[in-house]
C-alpha cells in the first residue's frame, strides 16, 4: 500500500487553494504543482495524516525539528513559558538561553534573537558594512542565505567580473527582484576551490565587507569544505580585514551544539542561526559574534529592530533545546549521528541492490543523497538533472511512507529509533527499486 494522499488531503488542499496561494506556504520556481501532506499527530519521529497514513519523518520541516514530535521536556518548557508572562519585551530568563549559547558556540562573544534566517542574515551584512566601511559581500554558487533579493539566486557569466544575474531556469529565481541588486552589492565565485578564492581576494578583496558561506554546504548537496578551505578563507578574510560570516541555519545544532565552526575548528567573526536552535516547535533566529562587532548595535550605529525579537517563547525554546542537547557530553546528539550513520549505510545498500546508482554524503546530521555514481565536490555539480533524479527518489520514498526533503536531504532527530531504522530498511527497498523503474524511463 502506498501512502497516496487521500480523499481528506486532497479535499483540504483545495480548500486552502481558494484563498492561499498555491495551497502552500513557501514556494520555489519549480515546474511542478506542490500537493502537501496535512498532518494531525506527531510522536517521536513518525506523524500521522488527515487520511491515517503513518509516515517516517526524515525531513524534520527542512531540518528544524531536530527534537522530534512530542518532545516531552521541551513541551513542557514552552508550556511553562506560556503559563507567564508571554507578550513582553523582557523575562527573567533572558539571560539563561543567551549564557548557553556562548558557553557552546565558539564565535558567540555577543548575541541577538531574530526571528528568521532570512532577517538575521541581511542583520549581519548591515554589521559587517558598518564595521569595515565597504559595500560588496561575496557569495557562493548553490548556498543559500534567505529569499532577500540581495542574496538568493543568480549565476555570473564573467569570471573577470562575477556579479551574480538572474538567468532563465534558476529555481530560486524571482519576478520583482529590485533591479540591479545582486550586481550591484555583490560577488559569486564557485565553492571549496582556494585557488579561485585566493586570486579573488588579490584583485578585489579590499571592496569586500564580509564573505558568507555556509560551512559544510547543505544547500548544494551537503558536501563538506576540503581539508585546509575553511581555515584559508579565515586567514584571507583576517588578512584583507574582512568579516568571515558562517550561515550556520542548518548546520548549528546538528553537527554538535557548538555548530560546524566548533566542528570544524574556524571560527567566524559572525554566524547566523536558526531552525535548530529552537527545537522546532517555534521560530527563532540568532546572531552571534565578536564583541567589536556586535558592539555597534549596543551604541546604536547599527539598528536591528522587530517586535518578536527575544520574545519569550522563542527564549523558553532556545534555552530548552540547548539544555537538552548538551547534557551528557551531547549524548542525545551522539546517538542521532549514530543513527544518521546507519540511515546512510541502510540508503546505500538497497539503493545497490536496487541497481540505482546512488551516494550518500555529508555529516550524518545534515546528510543529502544524490543519484550519481560519486560524491558531489563542488556545488555547480548539483545541476537540475540530478536534483530532478534525486526529487524523484524522494517522492517514491514519501509514496512508501518515508518523509524525506524534496531536495534529497536527510534530518533525523534525537528521538530516532532502532525500530525506525528497520521501517526505513523495509520501506526504502520498495521505494528504491520504483524509482529506479522511473529513472531508467525518463532519463
Amino acid at each position: 500500500m502506498t501512502h497516496e494522499p487521500q480523499t481528506a488531503n486532497l479535499r483540504y488542499h483545495e480548500r486552502l487553494k481558494e484563498i492561499l496561494p498555491g495551497g502552500v506556504h513557501y514556494n520555489f520556481n519549480m515546474p511542478w504543482e506542490e500537493v502537501p501532506l496535512h498532518f494531525t499527530d506527531g510522536h517521536g519521529s513518525r506523524l500521522t495524516d488527515m487520511d491515517g497514513n503513518e509516515y517516517l519523518d526524515l525531513y524534520a520541516r527542512f531540518g528544524a525539528m531536530i527534537l522530534g514530535h512530542g518532545h516531552e521536556e521541551y513541551i513542557e518548557a514552552l508550556q511553562e513559558a506560556m503559563s507567564r508572562a508571554l507578550c513582553v519585551s523582557h523575562t527573567d530568563f533572558d539571560a539563561e538561553p543567551l549564557e548557553l549559547m556562548h558557553r557552546h558556540i565558539p564565535s558567540a562573544e555577543m548575541i541577538r534573537f531574530g526571528l528568521s534566517g532570512t532577517e538575521i542574515l541581511q542583520t549581519a551584512l548591515r554589521l559587517a558594512r558598518a564595521h569595515t566601511g565597504r559595500n560588496r559581500f561575496l557569495r557562493f554558487e548553490n548556498h543559500y542565505h534567505g529569499n532577500a533579493d540581495n542574496i538568493m539566486g543568480g549565476r555570473t557569466v564573467d569570471r573577470g567580473n562575477p556579479v551574480p544575474i538572474d538567468f532563465k531556469g534558476d529555481y530560486k529565481g524571482t519576478a520583482g527582484r529590485a533591479t540591479d541588486v545582486m550586481a550591484d552589492q555583490s560577488y559569486m565565485l564557485p565553492w571549496n576551490d582556494i585557488d579561485v578564492v585566493e586570486s579573488f581576494f588579490r584583485e578585489r578583496g579590499e571592496e569586500l565587507a564580509c564573505v558568507v558561506t555556509e560551512p559544510v554546504c547543505v544547500n548544494g548537496g551537503s558536501i563538506e569544505p576540503r581539508p585546509g578551505y575553511l581555515e584559508r578563507l579565515r586567514e584571507l578574510c583576517t588578512e584583507y580585514g574582512v568579516v568571515l560570516i558562517f550561515d550556520e541555519m542548518i548546520t548549528g545544532m546538528r553537527m554538535g551544539v557548538g555548530g560546524a565552526q566548533k566542528s570544524l575548528g574556524v571560527t567566524p567573526d559572525l554566524t547566523t542561526f536558526g531552525k535548530a536552535i529552537g527545537g522546532g516547535g517555534v521560530p527563532v533566529s540568532a546572531l552571534t559574534g565578536k564583541r567589536e562587532i556586535m558592539e555597534l548595535i549596543e551604541s546604536k550605529k547599527v539598528i536591528h529592530a522587530g517586535t518578536y525579537n527575544g520574545y519569550p517563547l522563542g527564549s523558553a525554546a532556545v534555552r530548552a533545546t540547548f539544555e537538552i542537547l548538551s547534557r551528557g557530553n551531547e549524548a542525545a546528539v551522539t546517538n542521532m549521528h549514530r543513527r544518521g550513520e546507519k540511515l546512510q549505510t541502510i540508503l546505500r545498500d538497497e539503493a545497490a541492490e536496487a541497481g540505482l546508482p546512488l551516494v550518500v554524503q555529508g555529516p550524518p546530521g545534515v546528510s543529502s543523497f544524490h543519484c550519481c555514481e560519486q560524491p558531489l565536490e563542488h556545488p555547480g555539480q548539483y545541476d537540475f538533472e540530478l536534483m530532478s533524479k534525486d526529487i524523484i527518489v524522494a517522492m517514491a520514498l514519501q509514496r512508501h511512507g518515508v518523509l524525506i526533503s524534496s531536495i534529497s536531504r536527510i534530518y533525523p532527530n534525537v528521538q530516532l529509533s532502532d525500530v525506525d531504522l528497520e521501517y526505513f530498511q523495509v520501506h526504502a527497498r520498495k521505494a528504491l527499486g520504483e524509482a529506479k523503474q522511473s529513472i531508467d524511463e525518463i532519463f
